[in-house]
C-alpha cells in the first residue's frame, strides 16, 4: 500500500501501458458479470504532476494466474456489458 496524499492508505494496482510504461490506478468499484468480477480503475496522478488533468478510468477483468490475482483487458463484449452496468448505477 501506498499513501499519496490521501486519507488513509490507498492500494495502487500497476499496469503497464503499450510503451511500457507503468500508469498507477486506484480501485474505484467492482462489478460482477457473467460470473466474472471487473474493476472499475482511476489513475492517480504522477507525485510530480502539479497540474490537476481529468483522471483516466478503465476497465480490467479480474483473472487468477497460479494464485495471484491480475488484471487483464475485457473482451469487447465484456467492456460493452460492463459498462452498461456502471452507467445504471449513476
Amino acid at each position: 500500500m501506498i499513501e499519496q496524499g490521501y486519507e488513509g492508505e490507498v492500494s495502487v494496482i500497476v499496469i503497464e501501458d503499450e510503451n511500457g510504461e507503468e500508469m498507477y490506478y486506484e480501485e474505484e468499484m467492482l462489478i460482477q458479470y457473467d460470473g466474472k468480477a471487473f474493476a472499475i480503475l482511476v489513475s492517480l496522478p504522477p507525485e510530480e504532476d502539479t497540474e490537476h488533468d481529468e483522471p483516466e478510468v478503465i476497465i480490467a477483468r479480474i483473472d487468477e494466474e497460479e494464485g495471484e490475482q491480475v488484471y487483464v483487458a475485457p473482451t469487447d463484449e465484456e467492456f460493452d456489458a460492463v459498462i452498461k452496468l456502471y452507467e445504471a448505477m449513476d
